[in-house]
């Protein structure tokens, strides 16, 4: 049952970028060109999917668990470290 809903769950983000058009690179590249020809559309795209998930991670969080585990894994460090700031480091280069 897990592997199914990691599948559906896959398969809706995957929908989600195609349907954005976060696959083609001309309207990604066409996004980061602040200076140049700027396409605000992805702006967009990424506030409805920051508004989406405020709104659903309340509403999950009143529940006594997760649907496939038994407790919720939040992480509780707060500071930032050098491990942290590497790993940002090497995310934004990739």
């Amino acid at each position: 049952m897990r592997i199914l809903f990691d599948f559906l769950a896959a398969f809706l983000f995957g929908l989600g970028l195609a349907i954005s058009g976060m696959t083609m690179p001309e309207k990604v590249i066409g996004f980061l060109d602040i200076f140049g020809d700027w396409d605000p559309s992805l702006m967009m795209v990424m506030i409805g999917a920051i508004a989406v998930h405020s709104l659903s991670y309340r509403l999950i969080l009143k529940r006594p668990s997760p649907l496939f585990s038994e407790h919720f894994q939040i992480p509780t460090l707060k500071s930032i470290d050098k491990k942290l700031l590497i790993g940002s480091a090497l995310f934004g280069v990739g």
